[in-house]
């Protein structure tokens, strides 16, 4: 559904990003409308003029997710040019884990984990938002690879995907063991793979 009211729209933000602290940390299933509603400080009527349906707010907090990923990302990227900027993202990663104590991981894999065998409609919603992280570590190795910075033999499709494969694990098992040695020891194996092929 589309609000079309400057109010209707903050209204309908402020449900997102109620629903994505809840659904990261309780998961989408443990967290109800009500819930939402509770801590959105919003009624009834507001959130069914913003959305059709609990379907419609979960696909709207995958999107809410993917869209702040890929602008820290792209933001840390474009203040760390080179290699320091895949450095810069995975420091990031480790340090907003550490923020949240490892509580709930990354919130597009712990959906993932939930959700994708559920819902296929959601399941290709959250394949397409693991791409777009995906796709901006590509670009960024791409650009080293066409700079010199990257071994010309590097396959860059592979390698963007192994770092994504890696941290995934890592923030699986810090979330697990609420321990950041795992996401740690994952950020320095893909940094490590990724610096062989300097040339």
């Amino acid at each position: 559904m589309t609000t079309t009211t400057a109010r209707g729209r903050a209204t309908r933000l402020r449900l997102v990003e109620a629903a994505a602290r809840l659904m990261h940390v309780n998961g989408v299933a443990a967290t109800s409308v009500d819930d939402v509603l509770e801590a959105a400080g919003a009624g009834k009527s507001q959130f069914y003029h913003a959305f059709a349906s609990k379907n419609d707010l979960v696909a709207a907090v995958l999107e809410f997710q993917a869209a702040s990923g890929e602008k820290e990302q792209a933001a840390l990227f474009r203040a760390h040019p080179g290699w320091e900027g895949i450095r810069a993202w995975l420091d990031a990663v480790v340090a907003s884990q550490q923020r949240a104590r490892y509580a709930g991981g990354c919130p597009i894999g712990s959906m993932a984990a939930e959700m994708a065998d559920r819902d296929p409609a959601l399941r290709r919603r959250l394949k397409t938002a693991f791409q777009r992280k995906r796709n901006a570590v590509h670009r960024h190795l791409a650009a080293l690879q066409d700079a010199g910075s990257l071994r010309g033999d590097a396959d860059v499709d592979a390698l963007a995907t192994f770092v994504m494969a890696t941290l995934q694990g890592g923030l699986l098992l810090g979330s697990t063991y609420k321990d950041g040695a795992p996401l740690r020891h994952a950020v320095e194996a893909a940094w490590a793979h990724l610096l062989s092929f300097r040339p």
